[in-house]
C-alpha cells in the first residue's frame, strides 16, 4: 500500500480538521465550509481554551480588508451549523460576552498521522451493529431526538419487539457524537438487584470500592459526557430506577437509554414505545410485490434467504406469508424464529404448522440469550415477574380475540377470586408491563392481547383447569353485549326490536338506512353500514365456537345465535350467518319451540338464504316458519314485516297468486296491529 501525504490535522469529537489540506471532515466525508470560515475555525481550534478577540479573528480571516463585525458573526454561525454545535451537549465555540470567541471542544493533534490509518476504535463496549433493520427509521429518529432534548429515554415494549436492537442501533448512530463513550449494560442475566450499580461500573471499566457504590459511580461520571444503555431492566426495576435517577440528577452530561417491558416511573424519564413491524392487512392486495412493501415481510424474506434457502417469494405464496406475519403480530423475534421452519419446510408447510398455537410458542433457535430462545421462554420471563392478580387476569382474558373493554375483562376475570377493583389494577399492570396493548380514545379504552401472548395465556388457562369456566363467562358476556346492542342494530325508536321494514327502494329495510336491494336475477345485496361493534367479530366467533362445541351450552349457543346472526347479515357474511342459524335451530329443543328466539333465528336465516339461494324453496320455508312463530307470539308488527318479506319473495319469483294471498293476510294482520 502506498503512503498517503502527511498533513497536520486536528481532531475534536467526530471531526477532523486538516490544516494543510484546508478541509473539515466528519467520518471521512468532507463538509462544505467556505475559505473564510475555515480560516476562522483553524485560528480557534489551534488555540483551544483561549479567548480570541473578535478583531484578531477578523484580521486573520480578512487580512488587509476592512469588514464589519457582522461578517464574522455570519461565518461563526456557518461553522456552528457544520459542527452541529450544541447537539447532544456538544459545544465547540463559545461566545465570551464583550471579549470574543473561544474553542471549548477537546482537541487532539494528529501530526504525522497517515490518512490510511484504521478507523478509530470506540472506547465503549457496544455490541456489534445490528444487521440490516426494517421499518425502524422513524423510531430511530424519534429516540435520537428525544435523547437530545431530554437525556433520559426508556424504550418500552413487549418481549421480542426489538427494543435491544433499536437501542444498539441508536448507540452506534451516536457513538461519534459521544466520542465513542457509549456503554452497553446487559442486565438480563443479572438476578440480584444489589449488583446493578456494580454491573454499570464494570461496563464503564470502574471497580467500585466504597460502601455507597451509587455515589461513587455518580462522582466518577459527573464530569464525563457518556451515553449509557441499560438493557432489559424489567426484573430489576426498582434498583435500576434508583440508580438511573441518581445518574440523571447528579451527572448532567450523562445520557441514559433504557430498554424495559415496563417504565421505571422516575422523574425525567421519557417513553418511546417500540411497536411491531408493519404487516399486510387482511383486506389488502396480496401479490408478492404488494406484500414485500411491508417491513415484517421484508424481515422474514431476508432471514429465510440468509439461511441459504435460495428463497424467492412467489405470487401464490405471498398471501400465506402475509397471513403468517399477521399471526405473528409483526413481532420481530417471532418472525425471525419463523424463518427457520420456512427455510426448512417451505412456506405452505410452515404456514400450516404455525396454525397451531403450540407450534407458535415452540419457535426458537439456540444462538440467542436463553430468555429469547423460544417465544415461550420470552413470555415465561415476563409471566414470572407478574403479581398473583396479574397472572390470574392474564390467563382469564385469553378467550378475547381482538379488542375488549375493561367491563368485559371485569365480567370474565372478576368472578373467580378477584374483585372488580383488583381486575382493573391487574389489567393496568399488564398494560404497563407490555403484555396487553391499550388504545385509549375519547369514548373508552380498549385492550388487546397479541396472538402469541394469547396462545401463551390459553396454555396457562389449561394448566389451571379453568378453560370451560372462563369460556362460559366469555360467551355469556358476548351474548349480553349483543343483546344491549340489538336495539341500535335493528329497531327504530318507535318499533319493536328485530322488525323488518318495507323499503322505498324496492327491498326490505332492516332499520333506517339499512336495506336489502334488488341486484338482478333474484339476487339481493345487503346495504348495511357496519357498526363500530363489528370489531367484536372475533369475540363473537370464539363465543359461538365454544358454545356449540363439545363442552358448550345449547342455551348460551342459541341465545348467541339469535343476537349475532343479524350482525353477520349486516356485514354480508351470509354463509356464516346461515351456518350458525342452522346449528342453532338444530339445538333449540322443546324449551324454545315457538319462542321469540326461534322467530329471530329463522328471520336471519330467511334473509341469508334469500341472498345466497335466490328463489330456493328454503327461503320460503324459513320466512314462513318465522311468520308462524310471530303469529303464535302475538307480535303482529313483526308478523307484518315478515309477510312483507314473503310478498317480496313471491313477486321476485313471479308467483303473483301467492303474492296476492300474502297481501290479503297482511291486510288482516295490519288491522290487528291498528287495534293493538
Amino acid at each position: 500500500m502506498s503512503r498517503a501525504v502527511v498533513h497536520k490535522s486536528l481532531r475534536f469529537g467526530p471531526f477532523e480538521l486538516s490544516i494543510g489540506e484546508r478541509m473539515l471532515r466528519r467520518e471521512g466525508v468532507v463538509l462544505p465550509l467556505g475559505g473564510r470560515a475555515l480560516d476562522v475555525l483553524i485560528c480557534l481550534a489551534e488555540r483551544p481554551g483561549e479567548v480570541i478577540a473578535k478583531q484578531e479573528l477578523i484580521d486573520h480571516g480578512w487580512p488587509d480588508v476592512v469588514v464589519e463585525e457582522g461578517s464574522l458573526r455570519v461565518h461563526i454561525a456557518a461553522i456552528r451549523k457544520a459542527l452541529g454545535d450544541g447537539k447532544f451537549g456538544n459545544r465547540y465555540i463559545a461566545n465570551i460576552q464583550g471579549r470574543g470567541y473561544s474553542f471549548v471542544g477537546s482537541v487532539v493533534g494528529l501530526d504525522d498521522r497517515m490518512t490510511d490509518s484504521p478507523t478509530r476504535q470506540y472506547e465503549g463496549n457496544l455490541p456489534a451493529r445490528p444487521r440490516r433493520m426494517f421499518g425502524r427509521d422513524l423510531i430511530l429518529s424519534e429516540v435520537q431526538a428525544r435523547l437530545y432534548e431530554e437525556r433520559f429515554v426508556t424504550l418500552l415494549g413487549p418481549g421480542g419487539i426489538g427494543k435491544t436492537t433499536v437501542a444498539v442501533a441508536v448507540g452506534h448512530a451516536l457513538a461519534e457524537e459521544f466520542g465513542g463513550e457509549v456503554y452497553f449494560v446487559d442486565l438480563g442475566s443479572l438476578a440480584d438487584p444489589d449488583h446493578v450499580v456494580r454491573a454499570i461500573g464494570m461496563s464503564l471499566g470502574l471497580a467500585l470500592k466504597s460502601n455507597d457504590e451509587s455515589v461513587e459511580l455518580v462522582d466518577f461520571v459527573r464530569s464525563k459526557k457518556l451515553l449509557i444503555i441499560l438493557d432489559s431492566c424489567e426484573h430489576l426495576i426498582e434498583a435500576v430506577a434508583s440508580v438511573a435517577e441518581q445518574l440523571y440528577q447528579g451527572a448532567t452530561q450523562v445520557y441514559l437509554l433504557v430498554t424495559s417491558r415496563e417504565l421505571l416511573r422516575v422523574e425525567a424519564e421519557h417513553c418511546c414505545r417500540v411497536g411491531p413491524l408493519g404487516f399486510p392487512p387482511a383486506d389488502t392486495d396480496h401479490t408478492a410485490e404488494a406484500v414485500l412493501r411491508y417491513p415484517a415481510v421484508q424481515l422474514l424474506v431476508e432471514r429465510v434467504t440468509a439461511k441459504g434457502a435460495g428463497f424467492f417469494l412467489s405470487g401464490h405464496e405471498a398471501p400465506l406469508v402475509a397471513d403468517m406475519c399477521r399471526r405473528l403480530d409483526g413481532l420481530p423475534l417471532a418472525i425471525e424464529l419463523a424463518a427457520g421452519p420456512v427455510a426448512a419446510l417451505g412456506v405452505k408447510s410452515a404456514a400450516a404448522r404455525l396454525g397451531s398455537r403450540l407450534a407458535l410458542l415452540k419457535l426458537g433457535h439456540r444462538t440467542v440469550v436463553p430468555r429469547q430462545q423460544t417465544l415461550r421462554a420470552t413470555l415465561d420471563w415476563s409471566y414470572n415477574l407478574l403479581s398473583k392478580a396479574e397472572r390470574i387476569v392474564l390467563r382469564r382474558i385469553a378467550p378475547f380475540v381482538g379488542q375488549f373493554t375493561i367491563d368485559a375483562a371485569r365480567y370474565v376475570a372478576g368472578e373467580f377470586g378477584a374483585g372488580a377493583g383488583d381486575v382493573f389494577d391487574a389489567l393496568a399492570g399488564l398494560v404497563e408491563k407490555s403484555l396487553v396493548a391499550a388504545r385509549i380514545d375519547s369514548t373508552q379504552g380498549t385492550y388487546r392481547l397479541l396472538d402469541t401472548t394469547r396462545a401463551y395465556a390459553l396454555e396457562k388457562l389449561e394448566e389451571h383447569a379453568e378453560v370451560d369456566m372462563v369460556f362460559r363467562r366469555h360467551a355469556e358476556y358476548v351474548a349480553g353485549y349483543l343483546e344491549i346492542q340489538r336495539a341500535a342494530l335493528w329497531a327504530p325508536s318507535k318499533a319493536k326490536k328485530g322488525m323488518l321494514y318495507p323499503s322505498s327502494s324496492g327491498g326490505i329495510q332492516l332499520a333506517p338506512g339499512r336495506s336489502l336491494r334488488p341486484r338482478g336475477n333474484n339476487q339481493f345485496a345487503i346495504g348495511l353500514a357496519a357498526p363500530s361493534h363489528s370489531s367484536q367479530l372475533g369475540n363473537i366467533r370464539a363465543a359461538l365456537e365454544w358454545s356449540f362445541g363439545p363442552k358448550g351450552d345449547d342455551e348460551i349457543a342459541t341465545r348467541l345465535a339469535a343476537v349475532s346472526t343479524p350482525l353477520f347479515l349486516e356485514l354480508s357474511l351470509l354463509i356464516e350467518c346461515r351456518v350458525w342459524a342452522e346449528r342453532a335451530i338444530a339445538g333449540l329443543g322443546d324449551q324454545h319451540k315457538n319462542s321469540r328466539r326461534e322467530m329471530e333465528i329463522y328471520t336471519s336465516l330467511s334473509l341469508a338464504l334469500m341472498h345466497s339461494e335466490g328463489s330456493s324453496e328454503l327461503v320460503r320455508q324459513a320466512f314462513s316458519r318465522a311468520q308462524d312463530v310471530a303469529a303464535m307470539q302475538g307480535d303482529f308488527a313483526y308478523e307484518l314485516q315478515l309477510l312483507s318479506g314473503l310478498s317480496r319473495y313471491y313477486r321476485w319469483n313471479n308467483d303473483i297468486n301467492a303474492a296476492l294471498d300474502i297481501a290479503s293476510r297482511s291486510k288482516k294482520v295490519a288491522l290487528k296491529t291498528k287495534k293493538s
